[in-house]
C-alpha cells in the first residue's frame, strides 16, 4: 500500500467516524483503488452507477488515473478537482460524491446529488386573472431556472452564500448590475453575510435577521410567491434573495405604497389598476380604524350622527351586557379565533367552519344580546376589508396594531386615535427599506413617482422609480403616446 492509499484510508476511517450516514464504494485497479464517497439520501444512484463507477470500471486493467485525467472519465457535467481534505465532509451533506484516487492526493468532487422536490404549481397565495401561472418551488435551482428563463441578459448577477453554521443552507442574491443601486446591493450582501445562527430554514427566518431592528414590527422586504413577479422586481432595479428550501423569494427594497399592488394593477387596464389600488387603500384604512371608530362614537361622541340614528343605536345596546371596549375586544378576538381556524383546517372543512362561525354564533350571539347587531356588521366589513391587500405580511402588523388602537380609543376616546395614529406614522416616516424610505415616493414627496404608484401603465412610464436611484433611470428610449 503506497502513501497516499494510506492517506485515503485514514480519511475513510475519520468520515466512518463522523457517523453521517456515507456510502463507500471501492474500484479497484492494478496498482490501487478508487473509493467513490456519498450519502444516499441525497445522490442519485443511477447517475452514479452510470456515469461515474461504470467508466471506472473500464479502466481498471491499468494503474489508478490521477485526478485530471479521472475528471476526463467521469461522464458527470459538474466534477471538480480539488485538495483540500477538510472540505470533504461538507461537500459531501451538501450532496457531492467525492472520488478519492490512490494516486493522487488530489480528490473529485462530483455534483449527482438528487433531492425530491414537486413539480411547478401555480399560485396559491399571490393569485391572479391574468399573467404566468407558475410560481415558485422548494429547489433553488428551479427557482433560478424560471427566473433565467424570463431574464436572457448577461448582466443578471447571481451571487450566492452559505447561511447557518448547521445547515448551511444556499442563499441566491439575484440583481442586475446595469440597473441596481450598487449601495442597496451592498447592503443586501452584508446583511446576508452578518447573520450568525445554527441554520435556517425559510426565507422568513432570514427576513427576520435582515430588519433594521430585531423588534421592527413593519416588514421591509417584501415577499414574492410568482416567478414573474421577481422578474419584474429585478427589472425596476431591486435585489431578489432566494433561499434554498423556501417557495417564497425576498425583495428589497420595498415600500410602503407597493405591500398594496398586485401584479394583476400592471397586466390589466390602467384605469381598472387605479380603481383597484384606491380600493385596497380604502380596505386597508377600513381594517385599521372602523373598529376603533365604532367604540369612540359610542362611548365618546354620540353627536356626531343624528339624534334620531343614535337613539336607534342606544335601543340595539339596551341588552348588551359590556361597554363598547369590551363588546369590540370580545368580537375582535372571536374574528381572528375564525381567521386562524380558516387557515389550520383542511381545505375541505374551511368553508363550514367560516359558515359556523361567522353566521350561526354571530347570528346566536345577537339574538341573545350579547352583541350588538351594528357590531356585527362593522367587524363583518373590517373582517373582508383586511383580506383585500395583496401582500399579507403587512396585514400581519396591522392586526397587532389595530388592537392597540381600540385599548387607546376606549380609553381616550379620538385624542386617543389621534394619538396613536401620529406615533404609527412617525413610526412609519422614520424607517427605511435598505436605505429607501418606507413611505416613498410621499415622504420625501416625489409628483411623478406618486402618480405613478396609483395610476400605472408601463406603456405611459419610461422612467424608474427616482428614490430607488438606479444606475439605469430609463424603462424605453421614449415614451409612447
Amino acid at each position: 500500500m503506497n502513501r497516499q492509499s494510506r492517506t485515503n484510508q485514514k480519511i475513510i476511517i475519520d468520515i466512518q467516524q463522523k457517523r453521517i450516514g456515507a456510502a463507500f464504494r471501492s474500484i479497484p485497479f492494478e496498482s490501487g483503488a478508487a473509493t467513490a464517497v456519498y450519502i444516499r439520501e441525497l445522490t442519485d444512484i443511477k447517475t452514479l452507477g452510470e456515469l461515474v463507477i461504470a467508466p471506472l470500471e473500464a479502466h481498471t486493467h491499468a494503474a489508478p488515473p490521477g485526478a485530471e485525467r479521472a475528471a476526463g472519465i467521469v461522464g458527470t457535467e459538474d466534477c471538480r478537482v480539488l485538495s483540500d481534505t477538510d472540505s470533504i465532509v461538507p461537500l459531501l451533506l451538501d450532496g457531492y460524491t467525492v472520488l478519492l484516487l490512490s494516486g493522487d492526493r488530489r480528490f473529485l468532487a462530483v455534483d449527482i446529488k438528487h433531492v425530491e422536490k414537486r413539480s411547478i404549481p401555480t399560485p396559491h397565495s399571490m393569485y391572479t386573472m391574468r399573467g404566468p401561472r407558475d410560481c415558485f418551488i422548494e429547489s433553488i435551482e428551479s427557482n433560478l431556472s424560471l427566473v433565467r428563463y424570463r431574464i436572457k441578459d448577461e448582466n443578471l448577477r447571481v451571487c450566492n452564500r452559505r447561511v447557518g453554521r448547521r445547515t448551511k443552507t444556499r442563499v441566491s442574491i439575484l440583481y442586475i448590475e446595469d440597473i441596481a443601486n450598487e449601495r442597496i446591493v451592498r447592503e443586501v450582501k452584508k446583511r446576508i453575510s452578518a447573520v450568525d445562527t445554527d441554520g435556517i430554514i425559510e426565507s422568513g427566518e432570514l427576513q427576520a435577521f435582515m430588519l433594521n431592528r430585531r423588534l421592527d414590527l413593519f416588514p421591509q422586504m417584501g415577499i414574492v410567491e410568482r416567478s414573474d413577479m421577481a422578474c419584474g422586481a429585478l427589472l425596476e432595479g431591486k435585489v431578489v434573495v432566494l433561499v434554498d428550501g423556501s417557495e417564497w423569494a425576498l425583495v428589497a427594497p420595498k415600500v410602503l405604497s407597493e405591500f398594496l399592488w398586485s401584479c394583476d394593477d400592471y397586466y390589466d387596464n390602467k384605469y381598472l389598476g387605479l380603481l383597484m389600488r384606491v380600493l385596497r387603500v380604502i380596505a386597508l384604512f377600513i381594517s385599521f380604524a372602523v373598529s376603533s371608530l365604532y367604540v369612540a362614537i359610542v362611548s365618546f361622541h354620540n353627536d356626531v350622527l343624528p339624534s334620531s340614528y343614535m337613539i336607534a343605536i342606544a335601543e340595539t345596546r339596551a341588552k348588551v351586557p359590556f361597554n363598547a371596549l369590551i363588546e369590540v375586544l370580545l368580537i375582535e378576538l372571536i374574528a381572528e379565533l375564525i381567521r386562524e381556524s380558516l387557515i389550520r383546517v383542511p381545505t375541505k372543512i374551511g368553508a363550514a367552519v367560516g359558515i359556523v362561525g361567522a353566521i350561526i354564533i354571530g347570528q346566536a350571539a345577537v339574538s341573545a344580546g350579547v352583541f350588538s347587531p351594528l357590531l356585527l356588521i362593522v367587524i363583518s366589513i373590517s373582517l373582508i376589508a383586511s383580506f383585500v391587500p395583496s401582500d399579507y405580511t403587512m396585514m400581519s402588523p396591522i392586526r397587532v396594531l389595530k388592537l392597540l388602537l381600540i385599548l387607546a380609543t376606549g380609553t381616550f376616546g379620538m385624542f386617543g386615535f389621534t394619538l396613536v395614529c401620529t406615533i404609527i406614522l412617525a413610526n412609519l416616516v422614520s424607517i427605511k427599506s435598505f436605505g429607501v424610505p418606507y413611505v416613498a415616493p410621499f415622504a420625501p414627496f416625489n409628483a411623478r413617482d406618486a402618480l405613478k404608484s396609483f395610476f400605472y401603465s408601463k406603456s405611459g412610464a419610461p422612467m424608474r422609480p427616482i428614490f430607488l436611484r438606479t444606475k439605469d433611470p430609463r424603462r424605453s428610449s421614449k415614451k409612447k403616446q
